[in-house]
Formats: C-alpha cells, sequence, structure tokens
C-alpha cells in the first residue's frame, strides 16, 4: 500500500511547536543538562541580533516557562542517536522498498489522525530496526505499525493514541482478509520487539522537531523583503508550511539521512525563504539561531533544492506562495 506525506497546507496536522489552530499541546517540558552544545554556539552579538523576528508577539521562554535554548542543546546532543553521519547506510537491504514502507505508514498516520511529527519519528525508528539484516521481509509490516504506536504513546497525549484493535484490522494484521491474523496480546509483542531493537531509547530528533524550535523562535525578521516589498502578516505562516513540504520530502528520501536533523533543519529554512523569495537568503541572525554558517548550510541547501527540482520538474514558479503536499505537483 502506497500514501502520500501530509499535505503542508493542511491543519490537521499541525507540528507540536504551538502553532496552528489545531495544536493539541507541546512537546517542550523543562529538562536539565550540564552539557554543552557539540557545535559551541556562540551568544548573539549585537550586531548579529540587529533585526527582531517578525511577527513574534511574545517570548516563548516565558510563555512556556523554560530555557528553550536549553532544550535545542539537549536535541543536539542527541540528534545523532537516529539521524547522522555515524548511521547512515546507503546499502542497507530494506531501501529498495524504503518509499513504499514510508508513504504506508505516513498514510495510516494520517488514518489515525497523528501529529506529523509522530509519524517522522516512527519513521527513525523504522529505519534504524530495518538496517538491520536479521530483520526479515516478512516482519516488516507488523514492525512498521509497531513502530508508530510507540511512536504515537511517546508523542502524543494518550487519548490520541490508536486503539489497537481498529489498527489491526485497518493495517490489514487482523480481520476479515488478514493472513497474519495478528491479536491484540501479539502485537503487544510486537511493541516491546521494536523496544528492544531500539534499546529502550525512544528519544528521536527529526529535523521536523528542529524545525518547530526555530521557528517558534522566529524565522523571518523585520527587515527582511519578499519579492522585493515589505513582509506581509502572511509570510511566517507560509514560510511553515514550505518547512514542513521540505521536512516531508526530505523524509521520503533515505539520502538525507547522512546529515544531522539540526543541520537539515537549517537548510529547511533556507529552502522555504528561497521558494517565497524572501531575502537574504541567510543572516547572522540565523547563525545565532541555529548555530551554523552560511557556508556550513550551502552544500545541504544546494542538495535539498536540487532534489526538489528533480521532484517536481514540470512545476510552476517554485516561489509561489502557497505549497502543495509532496505527492503534487507544485
Amino acid at each position: 500500500a502506497t500514501g502520500r506525506m501530509p499535505n503542508p497546507q493542511s491543519n490537521n496536522h499541525q507540528s507540536r511547536d504551538g502553532s496552528g489552530s489545531g495544536d493539541r499541546g507541546r512537546t517542550f517540558r523543562p529538562i536539565e543538562t550540564s552539557t554543552t552544545s557539540p557545535l559551541k554556539r556562540k551568544a548573539p552579538t549585537e550586531l548579529e541580533m540587529h533585526s527582531k523576528p517578525y511577527m513574534i508577539k511574545s517570548n516563548i521562554n516565558d510563555d512556556l516557562g523554560v530555557s528553550t535554548e536549553d532544550i535545542y542543546e539537549d536535541m543536539l546532543q542527541r540528534q545523532a542517536d537516529f539521524v547522522g553521519p555515524s548511521t547512515y547506510n546507503p546499502k542497507a537491504h530494506y531501501l529498495p522498498y524504503r518509499r513504499y514502507l514510508v508513504d504506508w505508514m505516513s498514510d495510516v498516520g494520517e488514518q489515525n489522525h497523528l501529529h506529523n511529527t509522530t509519524i517522522h519519528v516512527a519513521i527513525l525508528f523504522m529505519d534504524k530496526i530495518f538496517a538491520k539484516p536479521e530483520v526479515k521481509r516478512d516482519q516488516w509490516q507488523l514492525l512498521a505499525t509497531a513502530c508508530i504506536t510507540v511512536a504515537a504513546k511517546y508523542e502524543e497525549a494518550e487519548e490520541h493514541c490508536p486503539i489497537i484493535p481498529e489498527l489491526l484490522k485497518m493495517t490489514k494484521l487482523a480481520g476479515e482478509g488478514s493472513k497474519a491474523n495478528i491479536t491484540p496480546l501479539a502485537f503487544r509483542d510486537g511493541e516491546v520487539e521494536v523496544l528492544e531493537h531500539l534499546n529502550w531509547t525512544l528519544r528521536a530528533v527529526p529535523a521536523l522537531h528542529v524545525v518547530g524550535y526555530y521557528l517558534a523562535k522566529g524565522a523571518v525578521y523585520v527587515d527582511d523583503t519578499w519579492q522585493g516589498r515589505d513582509l506581509i502578516e502572511k509570510i511566517p505562516r507560509y514560510i511553515k508550511k514550505y518547512a514542513d513540504f521540505f521536512c516531508n520530502l526530505t523524509m521520503q528520501e533515505y539520502q538525507f539521512q547522512k546529515y544531522l536533523p539540526s543541520q537539515l533543519a537549517a537548510a529547511v529554512l533556507m529552502a522555504s525563504r528561497e521558494a517565497l523569495s524572501v531575502a537574504p537568503l541567510w543572516r547572522p541572525e540565523m547563525t545565532a539561531l541555529t548555530g551554523y554558517e552560511e557556508a556550513e548550510i550551502r552544500p545541504i541547501f544546494e542538495h535539498l533544492w536540487k532534489y526538489y527540482g528533480e521532484q517536481f520538474p514540470d512545476r510552476q514558479d517554485p516561489r509561489s506562495i502557497s505549497p502543495r503536499g509532496v505527492n503534487q505537483a507544485v
């Protein structure tokens, strides 16, 4: 079965950065950390922060009662557990089928009204497990479904987690026409198997999580321009739509897993600004926000933009104000 990644224009799948009318809550929680960033991020200078974020009317640290910078530092520390150069394996045996698996998991997530971030986490679980040669093809459907439920139990509120008997029928693991006829008790064993494969490490950090932090802090600035003109109020909203779009696009293609999520998220910001003709493409405030210089992110952005063009060769002006879903021509 194949599906599509969630449509960036849809309000049914909001990231948990607190934005959007369909938000169910926030994932950020107070944490304690004594570690320093692997990027050794420098504090922003007055020159770097001479322009304020556009349409950010309150301080998210005050709104949440936590230091979101500490949360970002924690994400940087954990991000390589699932994604990055150390785990990238372009010869993994399941990769010829990965796109179908991703589409199928995305479709199941949409049918169960799960957040987009939950599906991205589930896909990272799947990648880590399926890369192991001992995981056989006849286990894929069960384990992929279990990845979704484990991710939902970690990312979602309890009342939004899929109901297992209904999920088993939806995924053809049980019920009429099912060859496996998995019972809820047997499915629980599948969830335990997922947890054991992951060594009970569930804090996965997809690029979409990092993008949520960047957008919440502000990734458009008051003296930016849009198509050579002053910004208008809807630009931050469409930056988010494009950011979700590019995160979905890169999640479908395994080659982007060689980048750290924070680096890919920064490249997604660049691509979103480029798609909307927001200038400049990069600025010192973005270095202060992400911890990366433009020269570090530019090659990843070029890779993403080239891939985008290859996937949609007949697209209209890529700087359209309104992006569509990943599986729809733009």
